[in-house]
């Protein structure tokens, strides 16, 4: 039917993907481009939830129309995440194209591949610096025992004396951590593990959201990850906007689609979140 359909109109159709990169890791989000060529005047559609029956694969975030298409193609940008490992060729989108007449026509698309690598992205094997090791020195000499017991006497003095210092500050108010010594904390957990790496998106997207919501003075907490992202938007910065969307985006693909990310991945979206706070820090409070 669709061949017919091309020829009696002496016109061709396909699809294809536009795919940028050739490699990635398994939960890792990728962009990649979703391409109709059709004849001039007609139009291509995708159907909503066209990706819920392939179970390996995740829609890190709805697709969108590109501002790059033509009247003789339709472009969206589509970003997936592949939840298995090995060369795997990209999922079917069931794209329609209606012609001027009203006929339409499903369309099969041209097959594209990338490599999804299990665990570690290329370079992430690389030998890395120990840390927390210090160089063997050359071992002291014995004390005799009048000096260990001045040497005692100085270190009790020393305890005494910090103490005393130590609970004078405290009667002092404590400010509470920074959202930079807060995300430097998430960084510090075992990135290797998922269901930390899970659990860190939680804590993550979260902070985001108290420390912006505690500048705009509003709170915020009952609406969810999408609500909330297009209610601060307005009030947002560009650049932090956009670094907003692309952290949300990845940990929505984390958080809920059962994505696996590496433990660069990980520090890449950490530092989103870092960026997003920089570029909003003089957001004026909100006279609500």
């Amino acid at each position: 039917m669709i061949a017919a359909l091309w020829l009696a109109l002496g016109e061709t159709a396909r699809v294809r993907w536009d795919a940028a990169p050739t490699r990635a890791g398994v939960g890792e989000p990728i962009v990649v481009g979703l391409v109709v060529e059709h004849p001039a005047g007609a139009r291509a559609s995708l159907p909503q939830g066209w990706l819920e029956g392939e179970l390996s694969w995740a829609l890190a975030a709805p697709e969108r129309l590109d501002a790059a298409s033509t009247p003789e193609a339709t472009r969206w940008r589509v970003e997936l995440a592949s939840l298995e490992a090995g060369e795997r060729a990209l999922p079917q989108a069931p794209v329609v194209v209606e012609l001027r007449d009203g006929a339409k026509a499903e369309l099969e698309q041209v097959p594209s591949t990338i490599v999804f690598a299990a665990e570690l992205l290329e370079g992430e094997d690389a030998p890395r610096t120990p840390r927390d090791f210090r160089p063997v020195e050359p071992e002291n000499a014995g004390w005799s025992w009048p000096w260990i017991a001045a040497g005692g006497a100085l270190l009790v003095a020393a305890g005494a004396l910090a103490g005393w210092l130590l609970r004078g500050r405290r009667r002092e108010t404590e400010l509470p951590p920074s959202a930079a010594a807060r995300i430097a904390a998430l960084g510090a957990r075992n990135l290797d593990d998922a269901q930390v790496v899970r659990e860190l998106h939680y804590d993550l997207t979260a902070l985001v959201r108290e420390e912006l919501d505690r500048r705009d003075g509003v709170t915020r907490r009952a609406l969810t990850d999408e609500e909330w992202l297009a209610s601060a938007e307005a009030r947002l910065p560009a650049e932090a906007a956009q670094e907003l969307n692309e952290l949300f985006r990845s940990a929505v693909a984390l958080k809920y689609g059962g994505a696996k990310a590496t433990a660069w991945a990980v520090r890449d979206n950490l530092a989103r979140a870092q960026r997003a706070l920089d570029a909003a820090s003089n957001l004026p409070r909100s006279a609500a």
